[in-house]
């Protein structure tokens, strides 16, 4: 029995549309995985950059203070 290529070729791209269909659906479930535990991590990233722009925002209020300060005794001496 000799199957001709042309028989072969809806053979073939069934085949291959199967097989791209269980790929997709592989690559897409891990892509849903990753953006699932990015999440926390990012979260946790989020938090540790707020409380350093917070811990920032005193240091910089604080400086400006002590600016204002000197700015008042230089204008009064001179």
């Amino acid at each position: 029995m000799e199957i001709d290529w042309v028989n072969l070729v809806p053979i073939v791209a069934i085949i291959s549309g199967i097989v791209y269909a269980i790929f997709d659906q592989f690559f897409k479930t891990r892509r849903r995985l990753a953006e699932a535990e990015g999440t926390s991590a990012l979260r946790k990233a989020l938090t540790q950059s707020n409380q350093t722009n917070t811990a920032l925002l005193k240091k910089l209020t604080a400086m400006d203070s002590r600016l204002g300060a000197i700015e008042r005794t230089l204008s009064a001496v001179g």
